[in-house]
């Protein structure tokens, strides 16, 4: 699976990406939201997600084996990193790109 497209306008999305491989994403939620599960995603190499949220929320499940960056631009609203330092090898990079506007962006 290519870099993908998922949102959320006014209602609710769930993506998981069971065994595919994940090779980036643009993630939209206004006033609605988006649960992204990568726990079981093959990543292969690093890999971007650009997230916005507008009036709603995004939260996004990492795997073990993944190192988060984040850079974000947030007006009345913010971004959570809660995700835990890989345990797991290989170990690539995901990077974040958020912008959250009377929203945010809960990474687990």
């Amino acid at each position: 699976m290519g870099g993908s497209d998922v949102s959320g306008v006014f209602d609710g999305r769930k993506v998981h990406y069971d065994g595919q491989r994940f090779e980036g994403a643009t993630v939209s939620a206004v006033f609605g939201g988006v649960d992204m599960d990568l726990r079981s995603a093959v990543i292969e190499r690093d890999v971007r997600i650009v997230a916005t949220a507008v009036f709603g929320g995004i939260e996004i499940f990492v795997p073990a084996n993944v190192v988060v960056k984040v850079m974000s631009t947030p007006v009345l609203g913010g971004i959570t990193n809660k995700a835990a330092a890989p345990t797991e090898v290989p170990c690539h990079t995901l990077y974040i790109n958020a912008t959250c506007v009377f929203g945010g962006v809960d990474i687990k």
